[in-house]
C-alpha cells in the first residue's frame, strides 16, 4: 500500500514538473517557482477552510518548519547545475545522492525517523539501481565537475526536505504540513524572483500549466504519509521509477523520440527495487518459518 503510494508520488511529480517546467519556460525558473508556491498554499489553505481543520498549536524545534527552505535549494542547486551538466545527469546524480542519503537515515534513524535494520535492504538489487545510474551519466562539459556536486547537494536536499516535512506532519498532520511547506518556501521565492535577472517569454494562457501547485501540495501529503511507514530507500527507488516511466510516457505522447538509454537505465534501478523487494519477503518467510 504505502509502496504503491510512493510509486503514485513519482507519478504526480512528473506530470507537475512538466507543468512547471511550461511555467518555467514562460515566465522563468525563479518565478515560475513563485507562482507554484503562491498556488500550493491557496490550495492547501482553502481546503483546510472548507475542512474546518484547525492547526494543533504545538512547540516544535525550528528545523520541522525548514522543510519549505530547503525545497527551494534542490531548486537553486538544480538550477545551477542545469547549464554545466546535463539534465540526465543531474536526474541520475540526484538519485544517487537520494539512495545513499536515505540508506543513512535508515541505518542511524536521523531526524527522529524509525531506525531499520541493513539487512532490510540487498546489496544485489542496490548493486542494480546503482548500475542503472551509471548508465544515464554523462560526462560534464568544460569546467563541470564542481556542479557534479552541486546536483549531489541537490539530492540530498530532497530527502532532507521529505524527512523534515514528515517529522513535522507527525504534528500538524499531512494537509497542514503541506501548507506550512509551502508557506516557508515562499518568501525564498519572492527574493529570487524579485533578486534573479530571467528571461521570460510571455505567450498564450494556459490554465493547465498552473496546476504545478497543487499537484506540490498532494505529493508532499502523500510523502508526509508515507516516510514514517517504509524505509527511506524504498521510497525514493518506488518513487524515482513513477518519476521516471511516467515521464517517458509524457514524452511519448508528446512525440518525442524514447531515449533507450534512459529506458534501459530506469529498468535496471526498477529491477533492483524487484530484487530487493523479492529478497526482503523471502527473508520475511524465513524468519516467520524459524520463529515456527
Amino acid at each position: 500500500m504505502y509502496s504503491f503510494l510512493a510509486f503514485f508520488s513519482g507519478v504526480i511529480l512528473a506530470v507537475m514538473i512538466q507543468m512547471n517546467g511550461n511555467l518555467g519556460a514562460q515566465f522563468g525558473v525563479y518565478h515560475a517557482a513563485l507562482y507554484v508556491h503562491i498556488v500550493g498554499s491557496v490550495f492547501a489553505a482553502s481546503v483546510l477552510a472548507v475542512r474546518k481543520k484547525r492547526l494543533a498549536c504545538k512547540r516544535l524545534p525550528l528545523w520541522m518548519y525548514s522543510g519549505g527552505a530547503i525545497g527551494v535549494v534542490t531548486t537553486v542547486f538544480n538550477n545551477l547545475a542545469f547549464t554545466r551538466i546535463s539534465l540526465t545527469s543531474i536526474i541520475a546524480l540526484g538519485l544517487f545522492a537520494q539512495l545513499v542519503f536515505s540508506y543513512l537515515i535508515d541505518m542511524f534513524g536521523w531526524f527522529g525517523m524509525e531506525r531499520r535494520r541493513q539487512k532490510d535492504i540487498s546489496i544485489p538489487g542496490v548493486l542494480l539501481s546503482v548500475l542503472g545510474i551509471a548508465l544515464m551519466l554523462e560526462a560534464p562539459m568544460s569546467g563541470g565537475w564542481g556542479y557534479i556536486a552541486i546536483s549531489l547537494g541537490a539530492g540530498i536536499s530532497v530527502v532532507l526536505s521529505r524527512t523534515v516535512n514528515a517529522r513535522l506532519s507527525k504534528h500538524t498532520g499531512a494537509l497542514w504540513g503541506s501548507l506550512i511547506n509551502h508557506l516557508v518556501g515562499l518568501p525564498f521565492c519572492l527574493i529570487l524572483a524579485l533578486g534573479v535577472s530571467e528571461v521570460s517569454a510571455p505567450g498564450r494562457f494556459r490554465l493547465w500549466i498552473w496546476g504545478g501547485g497543487i499537484l506540490g501540495v498532494i505529493t508532499v501529503m502523500i510523502c508526509n504519509v508515507i516516510v514514517p511507514k517504509i524505509p527511506a530507500y524504498r521510497v525514493t527507488v518506488f518513487s524515482f521509477v513513477g518519476q521516471l516511466f511516467c515521464g517517458i510516457a509524457l514524452d511519448i505522447l508528446d512525440g518525442s523520440v524514447l531515449n533507450r538509454r534512459e529506458f534501459f537505465a530506469g529498468l535496471l534501478v526498477a529491477a533492483g527495487l524487484v530484487v530487493n523487494q523479492i529478497l526482503g519477503i523471502s527473508r520475511m518467510k524465513k524468519h516467520d518459518y524459524g520463529e515456527e
